[in-house]
C-alpha cells in the first residue's frame, strides 16, 4: 500500500502555509494539546458532516473505514469522489482511505509519512495530522489578505477586525486568545447585538471564553470546539486548535465578508460613477451658464446705437472697462476650467472603463469655443466707442461754434429788415436821396462782408448733419431761418436799392424840368416884357418907308454872323439843340467862365476836335471848388485818351485835403492804370498797418468794394477770412466779432506740438493788439474831430453818421471784450498745455509698463511650452515646476491691474494714440488671458498624465519613452500630432499598420478612440490613454453584477432594504433612484433590477 508523506508546506506555487516547527514527527504530542486537537478537530468535522446528516464521536475510530472521511471531503469540497468500497474487510477500508488521500494530494497537498494503514489501524496522531492537513487546505488556505500566506492572512484578518478594541492585541494563535476577548471582539465586530462587549473584563477569561463559545454555537452555527478550561488551564493553547476554531469564525463571517467585499466594490464603482456624474453635471451647468452669459453679452457688444452726449458715451466706455476688467476675466477662467473639467472627466471615464462623455446638444467644448468667438465683437465695440467719443467731441465743438456764429449773425441782422423796409425816401429831397444811396451802398458792402459768416453757418450745419448730430433738427431749423432771413435781407436790399435809384432818377428828372422851365421861362418873360413895352411905346411916322425900315430892323437874323455877342450872358440857352453849330468858329468865347453849364449833356460834341485845348494849363483851376461835381458820374470818360496828361505833375495837388472824398466809393476805377501812384504815401490812410504794401501793384481793384490780398502778411489778422474791410477809414464791427469768436472758441488739440502751434499763433495775434489800439484811437479821434467842428462852428447836425451804424460806444465795448478774452485765451492755452504735458506723461507711463509686460508674457508662454514638451525629471517634478510658474504668474497680476489703471486714466483723458509703444491694453489683456489659460491647461495635462500613469501602472521610463516618441513626431511643437504624424509614431513604437485596406481600417479604429470628436489631431493625453489602454485593471459590469448578487443573497434581484443595509445611505439611495423594477418570473413586490443597472454603469445600456 502506498505511504504518503504528510508535509503541510508545499514549496511549489500552491504553498499555503509555512513549515510547522512544532509538528511532532515522532508522534510525541503534548497531552494537553492532543486533547485540545481531538476536541477541536472532532467538532470541526461534525460541523460539516451534519450537512450530510451524520457525525463522528471518536475521531480515530470513525474514520478507519474511510467512508466518513470520503464524505467529509465531498461536503467541504463540493465535489464527488470515487465510489467507496462498501465491504467490511481491511482491504476495502484501506481502498477507501487511499481514495481520500489521493483526492487530498490531487489538491496540491503533500502528505508526508501518512499511509492508509495508519488511519485504518486507528493511529490517533496520524489521524489528527491528516485532519489538520484537510483543515489547512479547505478552511485556511483560501484565507488571504493583501497577498499574505494563509496563516498570516488569517492572523491579519483577526488583527484588523479587533483593531478598534483597545484591550485586544492579537499577535499569534495561542496566548493572544487566552483571555477570550479576541473571540468576543470578533463576534461583536460583526454582530454587536449578540454581546455586550462593554461589560467584559480582561481579568475574567472564563466568562469571556464561555460567552464567546456559547454565542457562537447558538447564533453563528459554530460548534463548541473547545472548553474554556482547555484554554485557560494551558500555559500555551494549541495553535492548530485555535487556528481551526478561529477559521470557523472567519467562515461564519465569510458571508458578511463577501457582502462587505461586494459592497466595497460596489461603493468604489458607485463613487467613481457619482464623481463622474457630478463632473458631468458641473460641466453641463458651467457650459449652460457660460453660453447664457455669452448670449446676453454679444448683443450688448454688437449694439452700435450711439448716445447723444459725451457723458452717456463715456458711461458706455466705463461699462465696457468694467466688462473687460471685472466681468470677462472670471468667465475666461470658467471657460478654461470647463475645458479642464471636460478633459479630466474623459480621462477618468477612460481609466474606469466607462464610455466617453457626450455633452448635451450645443454644449460641446467646441460649441462653447465657437460661441466665445462671438465675443470678438468687443474689439470693434471698443473702437466704435472711441470713434463715437471723438465724433461727439467734434460735434460738441461744432455745435458750440454754430451757436456762437448764429448768435453773432442774428444780433447783426436785428433791425435790418425794418431799416430796409423803411419808406423814408418817399419824402426825401434829391440831396437826401443821394445821401440815402451812399448809406445804402455802405450797407451793401457790410452785407457782402457777412456773406462768409452765413456760408460758414451753413457749412457747419451740413457737417453736423453728416456727423449725425442728435439735435440736427434744431440746428437745421436755425440754419434755415438764418438762410431764409439772409435771402430776405438780400431781396430787401435789392428792392431798396432799386427804389432809391428810381426815386433819384425821378427827382433828377423833376430837377431838370425845373431847370428847363427856369431857362426857357426867363427869356420868354423878358421878351414878353419887351413886347409889352414896345407895344405900349408911342411912335410918330411921316412916311411909309420909315415904317418899313423900322419893321425890318425888328426882324431877327437867320445867320450867326448877323448877331454879335460880347458875352455869353446875353444869350440864355436851355439846351444845346437850340443853337445848331457846324464849326467851333461860329461861337467865339473869351473865357471859360462865359458859359455856365449845369450838366455835361448841355454841350454835345461829336469829336474832341470840337473843343481845341492846347494844354491842361488852358483851364486854370485855383482850387478844387471851381468845378462843382456832385458825383463822379458827372464826368464820363470812355478811354484814357479823352484826357491827355503828360506827367503826374500836370495835376497839382498840394495836400490830400484838396480832394475831399467821403468814401472810397466816390472814385470808381476800371483798371489800376487809371491812377498812377509813384509811392504809397500818395494815398493817405489812417494807419499804414491796416494794409501793408510794398508797391502799388499789391492792390488790384476793379471796384472800391474789393480789396484783394495776395498774402496773409498784407493784413495782419488771425485768419484772412475773418476781417473784410469795405472802406479804408473803417474797422468794421465784423472784424472784432470774428476776433471774439476766435478767442472764445474751444481749443481742440491732441498733442503738445499742436498746442505749441496755437500758442505761437496767439502770441502773433497779441503782437497786433498795440497797432489795433492805435487804430482804435485814430478812429475815435476822427469822431472827436467831428464833435470839435460841430461845437466850434455851431453846426446843427441833423443826425448821426449816415454812412455807418457803428458808433464809438460799440467800438469801445467790443474792444473791452477783446481785452477780456485775451487773458482768458492765455489761461486756456496754459491749461491746455499743462493737460497735454500730463497726457504725454500718461502715454510714457503706460508705454514704460506695457513695453515690459508684453515681452514678459511672451517669454512666459514660450517657457511653459518648453516645460510641457521636455522631459526634465518626473511628472511630479514637471507639475511642481509648473505650479511654481503659475504662482509667479498670479503674483504678477498687480502689475496688470496697475497697467489697467493707467489705461483708464488715458481713456478718461481722451488719449487715442501712443507713439511710445506698440502694445495696446487689448493686446496685454488677450496675452494675459492666454497665459493663464495655457498654464492651467498644461497643469491639467500633467495631472491627467499622472492619473493615467498611476491607474495604468505605467513606469516613469515608459512615460519618458512615450513622451520622446510623441515629441519626435511633433515637429511643429504644437503639443498635438496630425493623423499622419500619429500613424508614423505608432509604427515607430512597433504597431503593425500596413498600407492596405485592413491597415487603414485598423488605423481608423484607433483614430476613433484617440480623436472621438474628429478634430483631426491627437493630444499627448489621448496618446497616453491609448498606449496604456490594454493594461488597465478596471472593474467590469460582470464584476459589479456579481457583487450585487452577493448582496442580494444569490437572487436575480435586490430589495431596497438590502441596499440600505449594505451600502452607505447616499449610495443606497443613488442605486434605488436609478434601478429599474425587476420584471423576471421570480420577481416580488419592490424588487429592483441590479443587472440592467450594472450594465448601464459601463455604458452598455441606458441608465
Amino acid at each position: 500500500m502506498p505511504t504518503f508523506d504528510m508535509d503541510p508546506y508545499d514549496g511549489d506555487e500552491n504553498d499555503y502555509m509555512p513549515q510547522e516547527d512544532d509538528w511532532d514527527r515522532d508522534m510525541l504530542l503534548d497531552p494537553a494539546w492532543e486533547k485540545q486537537q481531538r476536541k477541536t478537530f472532532t467538532a470541526w468535522c461534525n460541523s460539516h458532516l451534519r450537512k450530510a446528516g451524520t457525525q463522528i464521536e471518536n475521531i480515530e475510530e470513525d474514520f478507519r473505514d474511510g467512508l466518513k472521511l470520503m464524505l467529509l471531503l465531498e461536503v467541504i469540497s463540493g465535489e464527488r469522489l470515487a465510489k467507496p468500497e462498501r465491504g467490511k474487510m481491511r482491504v476495502h477500508k484501506i481502498s477507501n482511505v487511499n481514495k481520500a488521500l489521493h483526492y487530498i494530494t490531487s489538491k496540491g497537498v503533500k502528505l508526508v509519512s501518512i499511509g492508509a494503514e495508519e488511519i485504518v489501524d486507528g493511529n490517533a496522531k496520524m489521524t489528527l495530522g491528516m485532519i489538520w492537513t484537510i483543515i489547512l487546505r479547505f478552511a485556511i488556505q483560501d484565507i488571504s489578505v493583501e497577498e499574505t500566506s494563509a496563516k498570516e492572512g488569517l492572523l491579519l484578518w483577526c488583527q484588523r477586525k479587533t483593531a478598534p478594541y483597545k484591550n485586544v492585541n492579537i499577535q499569534n494563535f495561542h496566548i493572544s486568545w487566552k483571555d477570550g476577548l479576541g473571540f468576543c471582539a470578533l463576534i461583536h465586530r460583526h454582530r454587536p447585538e449578540l454581546i455586550d462587549y462593554g461589560k467584559l473584563r480582561k481579568d475574567d477569561p472564563m466568562t469571556n471564553l464561555n460567552t464567546a463559545f456559547d454565542v457562537a454555537e447558538k447564533y453563528l452555527d459554530i460548534p463548541k470546539m473547545l472548553d474554556a478550561e482547555d484554554i485557560v488551564g494551558t500555559a500555551r493553547p494549541d495553535e492548530k486548535a485555535i487556528m481551526t476554531y478561529v477559521s470557523s469564525f472567519y467562515h461564519a463571517f465569510s458571508g458578511a465578508q463577501k457582502a462587505e467585499t461586494a459592497a466595497n466594490r460596489i461603493c468604489k464603482v458607485l463613487a467613481v460613477n457619482q464623481e463622474n456624474e457630478q463632473l458631468m453635471e458641473d460641466y453641463e451647468k458651467l457650459a449652460s451658464d457660460l453660453l447664457e452669459w455669452i448670449r446676453r453679452t454679444i448683443p450688448w457688444l454688437e449694439n452700435r446705437a450711439p448716445e447723444n452726449t459725451m457723458q452717456a458715451m463715456q458711461q458706455k466706455l466705463e461699462d465696457f472697462r468694467d466688462y473687460r476688467r471685472q466681468h470677462k476675466p472670471p468667465k475666461v477662467q470658467e471657460k478654461c476650467q470647463l475645458e479642464i473639467n471636460f478633459n479630466t472627466l474623459q480621462t477618468k471615464l477612460r481609466l474606469s472603463n466607462r464610455p466617453a462623455f457626450m455633452p448635451s446638444e450645443g454644449k460641446m467644448v467646441s460649441d462653447v469655443s465657437n460661441a466665445w468667438g462671438g465675443l470678438e465683437a468687443e474689439k470693434g465695440y471698443e473702437e466704435w466707442l472711441l470713434n463715437e467719443i471723438r465724433r461727439l467731441e467734434r460735434l460738441d465743438h461744432l455745435a458750440e461754434k454754430f451757436r456762437q456764429k448764429a448768435a453773432i449773425h442774428e444780433a447783426w441782422t436785428e433791425g435790418k429788415e425794418e431799416m430796409l423796409q423803411a419808406r423814408d425816401f418817399e419824402t426825401a429831397s434829391l440831396s437826401e436821396i443821394k445821401a440815402l444811396l451812399k448809406k445804402h451802398e455802405a450797407f451793401e458792402s457790410d452785407l457782402a462782408a457777412h456773406q462768409d459768416r452765413v456760408e460758414q453757418i451753413a457749412a457747419i450745419a451740413q457737417e453736423l448733419n453728416e456727423l449725425d448730430y442728435y439735435d440736427s433738427l434744431s440746428v437745421n431749423s436755425r440754419c434755415q431761418r438764418t438762410c431764409d432771413r439772409w435771402d430776405a435781407l438780400g431781396a430787401l436790399t435789392q428792392k431798396r436799392s432799386e427804389a432809391l435809384q428810381r426815386t433819384e432818377k425821378l427827382l433828377e428828372t423833376i430837377d431838370q424840368l425845373y431847370l428847363e422851365f427856369a431857362k426857357r421861362a426867363a427869356p420868354f418873360n423878358n421878351w414878353m416884357e419887351g413886347a409889352m413895352e414896345d407895344l405900349q411905346d408911342t411912335f410918330i411916322v411921316h412916311t411909309i418907308e420909315e415904317i418899313q425900315v423900322s419893321t425890318v430892323e425888328e426882324i431877327q437874323v437867320s445867320t450867326v454872323e448877323e448877331i454879335q455877342v460880347s458875352t455869353v450872358e446875353e444869350i440864355q440857352v436851355s439846351t444845346v439843340e437850340e443853337i445848331q453849330v457846324s464849326t467851333v468858329e461860329e461861337i467865339q468865347v473869351s473865357t471859360v467862365e462865359e458859359i455856365q453849364v449845369s450838366t455835361v449833356e448841355e454841350i454835345q460834341v461829336s469829336t474832341v476836335e470840337e473843343i481845341q485845348v492846347s494844354t491842361i494849363e488852358e483851364i486854370q483851376v485855383s482850387t478844387i471848388e471851381e468845378i462843382q461835381v456832385s458825383t463822379i458820374e458827372e464826368i464820363q470818360v470812355s478811354t484814357i485818351e479823352e484826357i491827355q496828361v503828360s506827367t503826374i505833375e500836370e495835376i497839382q495837388v498840394s495836400t490830400i485835403e484838396e480832394i475831399q472824398v467821403s468814401t472810397v466809393e466816390e472814385i470808381q476805377v476800371s483798371t489800376v492804370e487809371e491812377i498812377q501812384v509813384s509811392t504809397v504815401e500818395e494815398i493817405q490812410v489812417s494807419t499804414i498797418e491796416e494794409i501793408q504794401v510794398s508797391t502799388v501793384e499789391e492792390i488790384q481793384v476793379s471796384t472800391v468794394e474789393e480789396i484783394q490780398v495776395s498774402t496773409v502778411e498784407e493784413i495782419q489778422v488771425s485768419t484772412v477770412e475773418e476781417i473784410q474791410v469795405s472802406t479804408v477809414e473803417e474797422i468794421q464791427v465784423s472784424t472784432v466779432e470774428e476776433i471774439q469768436v476766435s478767442t472764445i472758441e474751444e481749443i481742440q488739440v491732441s498733442t503738445i506740438e499742436e498746442i505749441q502751434g496755437l500758442s505761437t499763433a496767439h502770441e502773433q495775434f497779441k503782437a497786433t493788439l498795440p497797432d489795433a489800439d492805435k487804430e482804435r484811437g485814430a478812429i475815435l479821434g476822427i469822431h472827436s474831430e467831428i464833435a470839435k467842428i460841430v461845437a466850434t462852428y455851431h453846426v446843427n447836425m441833423a443826425g448821426t453818421n449816415p454812412y455807418t451804424t457803428i458808433n464809438p460806444q460799440d467800438i469801445n465795448a467790443k474792444w473791452d471784450k477783446v481785452r477780456q478774452l485775451v487773458p482768458q485765451r492765455d489761461q486756456a492755452l496754459i491749461e491746455e498745455h499743462a493737460r497735454q504735458q500730463n497726457n504725454e506723461r500718461l502715454r510714457r507711463q503706460f508705454a514704460n509698463q506695457a513695453n515690459v509686460i508684453g515681452p514678459w508674457i511672451q517669454t512666459k508662454m514660450e517657457e511653459i511650452g518648453r516645460i510641457s514638451i521636455e522631459m526634465h525629471g518626473t511628472l511630479e517634478d514637471q507639475l511642481t515646476h509648473l505650479r511654481q510658474y503659475e504662482k509667479n504668474i498670479v503674483n504678477y497680476k498687480p502689475k496688470i491691474d496697475q497697467l489697467e489703471g493707467d489705461h483708464q486714466l488715458i481713456q478718461e483723458a481722451l488719449i487715442f494714440d501712443n507713439k511710445h509703444t506698440n502694445y495696446t491694453m487689448e493686446h496685454i489683456r488677450v496675452g494675459w488671458e492666454q497665459l493663464l489659460t495655457t498654464i492651467a491647461r498644461t497643469i491639467n495635462e500633467i495631472e491627467n498624465q499622472i492619473l493615467t500613469r498611476d491607474a495604468k501602472g505605467i513606469s516613469q521610463d515608459q512615460m519618458n519613452e512615450f513622451r520622446a516618441s510623441f515629441n519626435h513626431f511633433d515637429r511643429d511643437h504644437s503639443g498635438t500630432l496630425g493623423a499622419e504624424e500619429f500613424k508614423a509614431c505608432l509604427i515607430s513604437l512597433g504597431f503593425d499598420i500596413a498600407n492596405d485596406a485592413q491597415g487603414e481600417a485598423e488605423f481608423s479604429r484607433i483614430m476613433s478612440i484617440v480623436d472621438p470628436n474628429r478634430v483631426g489631431v491627437v493630444t499627448f493625453q489621448a496618446f497616453i490613454d491609448f498606449m496604456s489602454r490594454e493594461t488597465a485593471d478596471t472593474d467590469t459590469a460582470d464584476q459589479v453584477m456579481a457583487s450585487f448578487k452577493v448582496l442580494a443573497g444569490d437572487k436575480n434581484f435586490i430589495m431596497a432594504d438590502e441596499l440600505r443595509r449594505e451600502l452607505p445611505p447616499d449610495q443606497a439611495e443613488y442605486c434605488i433612484a436609478r434601478m429599474a423594477p425587476y420584471s423576471g418570473t421570480d420577481a416580488v413586490p419592490g424588487a429592483l433590477d441590479y443587472m440592467s443597472f450594472s450594465t448601464a454603469l459601463y455604458g452598455e445600456s441606458d441608465l
